[in-house]
C-alpha cells in the first residue's frame, strides 16, 4: 500500500487564534492586548495567514476593521478549528488525570448558596471533578452555556436547548414561611395561599414562576415588594411583609436568624426538580456525569436533614 504524502498547512492554531480575536474585539489593537501580543505582531501573523491562504480575511480601513465576504465564511471554519484543538489538548490532559481540567458551571442564585458548599465539603478529600462555580440568573446561564463561558448550567428548569442533556440529579420540595404568629394550618394546601400576601422574588428568578405557578396567585394579591434574594425575603417575612414559599435547602441557612415559622405543604409533589443541563458532545462530558452523580448522592441528605430540623 502506497503511503500518501501529508500535507501540512502553513498556517498554526495561533494564527486563527489572532484573526479570531480581531474579529470578536473589533480591532488589531484590543485583539493584541487580548492574545498578549504587540500589535505589530499580531497584525503580521494574520497577514502571513493571508497570504498562506491567499485570501483577503479582512478589509483595513479609516472606520476601522471589517471581515471581507472570504473571512465571513472562513471565520466558522476557524472557529471550529480552535475548538477542536482546544478538544485534543483536554482529551491528553484528561488521559493523565481526568480531573485535570476543572469544570466550569454556572448555578442559579436560588440554589448557589446551598448547594455550592454543601458539595465542596462532601467532595473534601475526595477523588472527584473540580468545578469553577459562577452564580447567573436562568437566562444569563443558558446564554453562557450557548457561548462557551462555561461547560454546564445547574438550573432548576428544563434547558431551551434541546441539544444538551438534562440530568436531572434531584428533588428540592418547597416550605412555607411565616411571620411568627401567623395563624395557618399545620400543614399548609396550596389553596390556603391563593388569598394571602404573597411576597416574591424579582423578575428573572425562576423561583419566582414556580411560586406563581403553585399558589395560582391573582395578580392583586402580590405584595408591592421584591426582594432580590433569598436571604432578603426571609427578612421581609419575619418583619411581617407578607409570607412565602422557599425552597428545602435553603431553609437552614436563611430562617435560623429570622423570627418566622416554617410549614409544610400538604402536596408531596410541590418543588423544583434540579438538573444539571451540558452538551453529551463536550470533551469533559464525562467528568460532568460524574459532578451529576455526586450531587444526585448529596441531595436526599441535604433534604432528610432541613425537614428533620424544621418538623412541629
Amino acid at each position: 500500500m502506497a503511503i500518501q504524502d501529508f500535507n501540512a498547512p502553513g498556517f498554526s492554531l495561533r494564527q486563527l487564534q489572532y484573526a479570531v480575536a480581531v474579529v470578536d474585539t473589533g480591532s488589531f489593537v484590543a485583539a493584541a492586548a487580548r492574545c498578549g501580543v504587540s500589535q505589530p505582531s499580531l497584525s503580521a501573523q494574520v497577514a502571513k495567514l493571508e497570504r498562506v491562504l491567499g485570501v483577503q480575511i479582512f478589509i483595513r480601513g479609516a472606520r476601522g476593521v471589517l471581515l471581507s465576504s472570504a473571512g465571513e465564511q472562513l471565520m466558522a471554519l476557524f472557529r471550529h478549528a480552535l475548538k477542536v484543538g482546544t478538544e485534543i489538548e483536554i482529551a491528553a490532559l484528561t488521559m493523565q488525570d481526568p480531573h485535570a481540567i476543572p469544570l466550569r458551571i454556572a448555578v442559579i442564585p436560588t440554589v448557589a448558596p446551598y448547594l455550592v458548599p454543601a458539595f465542596t465539603r462532601a467532595m473534601s478529600g475526595k477523588m472527584g471533578p473540580r468545578i469553577h462555580w459562577l452564580e447567573l440568573q436562568t437566562a444569563v446561564a443558558e446564554e453562557a452555556i450557548a457561548t462557551g463561558k462555561v461547560d454546564a448550567i445547574l438550573i432548576a428548569d428544563p434547558p431551551t436547548d434541546s441539544g444538551l442533556l438534562d440530568r436531572q440529579f434531584g428533588w428540592d420540595p418547597f416550605m412555607l414561611i411565616l411571620p411568627r404568629g401567623y395563624v395557618a394550618p399545620p400543614t399548609i394546601p396550596s389553596a390556603w395561599l391563593k388569598d394571602k400576601p404573597l411576597l416574591l422574588l424579582d423578575d428573572g428568578h425562576c423561583l419566582r414562576e414556580h411560586t406563581l405557578s403553585l399558589c395560582s396567585l391573582p395578580e392583586g394579591m402580590q405584595t408591592p415588594f421584591r426582594a432580590t434574594s433569598l436571604g432578603t425575603m426571609v427578612q421581609m417575612v419575619a418583619a411581617g411583609f407578607g409570607i412565602s414559599v422557599i425552597p428545602t435547602m435553603a431553609v437552614d441557612v436563611e430562617t435560623g436568624r429570622a423570627d418566622l415559622e416554617v410549614r409544610p405543604l400538604d402536596e408531596h409533589e410541590v418543588g423544583r426538580t434540579l438538573r444539571l443541563a451540558y452538551s453529551t458532545s463536550h470533551p469533559l462530558a464525562r467528568q460532568m456525569d460524574d459532578a451529576a452523580d455526586h450531587l444526585q448522592l448529596l441531595m436526599p441528605e441535604m433534604s432528610e436533614n432541613s425537614q428533620l430540623n424544621h418538623q412541629d
